[in-house]
């Protein structure tokens, strides 16, 4: 754990160089594969920043973000374009994390798949402000979009807790505490039986959809 936590606080040097990898992610993304698409009916766009988005996630500090926020502003927007001429409904939304930012991603689904999306996340029962002072700069395009809050859950299998205990990797004391803590219990059944999975809330993530 100490080496987990010394990883996340790692000085990151080299912040123009950083700065340009936003524009080559925006070009490696922005142009949606149509053909792709009709042919498999979903696709992402994560993320995909080296050193933040790597084995041991790392969030950049807020103004980083907004840069990166706006560009995944214009990718949606050109998806959503693309996604018009289909002349199909369709899934698209940006999904904002808080406060792990790097896991943020667009999403688009459609046709067969377009319902693929709809029970990733928690809707979230307690009523949330949208934290705009965070990305205030981009108040312009943020209010081009409706922002939902869900949950952001970190799920535990029973049966890997249990495994947990039994390997020594987490002590009762360990489990009972994200037991305690799971807002959310699912019995789910698996083709070797069933399991159940306990959900805990971690952060939210602000599900955001293009006004129409």
């Amino acid at each position: 754990m100490k080496e987990y936590y010394h990883s996340k606080k790692k000085k990151i040097r080299g912040w123009k160089r950083h700065k340009r990898k936003i524009e080559k992610w925006r070009q490696n993304v922005i142009d949606l594969e149509i053909d792709y698409i009709r042919e498999n009916q979903k696709d992402y766009a994560k993320l995909w920043i080296h050193p933040f988005y790597s084995l041991v996630r790392t969030n950049p500090p807020n103004w980083y973000n907004r840069l990166l926020l706006s560009k995944m502003i214009d990718v949606y927007l050109n998806w959503y374009e693309k996604m018009a001429k289909e002349n199909e409904d369709f899934y698209l939304k940006i999904w904002l994390y808080e406060p792990e930012f790097i896991n943020s991603q667009i999403v688009v689904s459609y046709k067969d798949c377009i319902n693929f999306y709809n029970d990733t996340f928690d809707k979230n029962t307690i009523k949330k402000v949208f934290p705009l002072h965070k990305y205030e700069s981009l108040k312009d395009k943020l209010a081009m979009f409706d922002w939902e809050a869900h949950i952001d859950a970190e799920k535990y299998w029973e049966e890997e807790i249990k495994e947990d205990i039994e390997t020594g990797y987490r002590t009762k004391e360990e489990v009972n505490e994200i037991l305690n803590k799971s807002y959310k219990t699912e019995k789910i059944k698996l083709s070797y039986g069933s399991d159940t999975i306990y959900k805990v809330n971690v952060g939210d993530v602000w599900v955001g959809t293009l006004k129409r």
